[in-house]
């Protein structure tokens, strides 16, 4: 399929880990987004689209990650960067919550923020605005996939524009997918999940960020974007 050049008002992640957010902060993009700092699957996010949010990151359900710095919401399974700080109890072997803080007044001020994200989200999809999404996968997860999300924007939000990518390593490549709102894009590399800024193939991110630009008012973006991409290919 042709796709003709588009432009856009938005760049939004839509997770598996922090690296698309890490790029767009890169090239001096710094949008808030509720996905833009989380690990979640597939069928987590699809999940959460159709339930709308639903009882999102409720104190009851969230317990400490594998490292220290983030939280697990155990009703939706999304990993969120938190500051509701963790430490391993050394009678338990087990990572529990640390006691050095107020915990009560710390998940109050996640929880707000999370709620104004949720929101945000809501005017988003029901704007006018041309958005442009960005779905990464380092593992098996590819063609299916994609189109489950790709189905649960379509339905659940119908009258949005939007194109979502897809991004998957590069040996993973297959021939255009044929649909107007998805691309399967490929890097030379996807950054892993312990290394998400550095180990990013930033070449081909930028590629990406030139092909699919942004509209006004970030022309000062685009044109360092151009500049950078002209000096990579000479």
């Amino acid at each position: 399929m042709n796709h003709a050049r588009q432009s856009f008002d938005a760049y939004i992640s839509l997770g598996d880990n922090c690296e698309p957010g890490l790029q767009f902060r890169r090239i001096g993009y710094e949008e808030s987004s509720i996905f833009r700092f989380t690990v979640i699957d597939s069928d987590q996010l699809i999940c959460l689209l159709k339930s709308d949010f639903k009882n999102l990151f409720l104190k009851e359900n969230l317990k400490p990650a594998s490292v220290d710095h983030m939280v697990i919401d155990q009703l939706t399974g999304v990993a969120f960067h938190s500051k509701l700080y963790s430490t391993i109890d050394e009678n338990s072997g087990l990572r529990v919550f640390r006691s050095d803080y107020d915990f009560d007044e710390v998940y109050r001020q996640e929880k707000k923020k999370v709620d104004y994200l949720v929101e945000k989200w809501r005017r988003l999809v029901a704007s006018k605005k041309k958005v442009l999404y960005f779905r990464k996968r380092n593992y098996s997860p590819g063609r299916e996939d994609a189109e489950a999300i790709l189905q649960t924007f379509n339905d659940c939000y119908p009258g949005h524009d939007f194109l979502i990518l897809y991004l998957q390593p590069r040996d993973r490549a297959e021939p255009d997918w044929g649909h107007a709102r998805l691309r399967n894009i490929y890097l030379d590399h996807l950054a892993p999940y312990d290394d998400a800024e550095a180990g990013a193939d930033r070449k081909g991110w930028d590629r990406i960020f030139h092909d699919y630009p942004l509209r006004q008012p970030h022309q000062g973006l685009l044109q360092r974007l151009k500049t950078r991409f002209s000096r990579e290919r000479d």
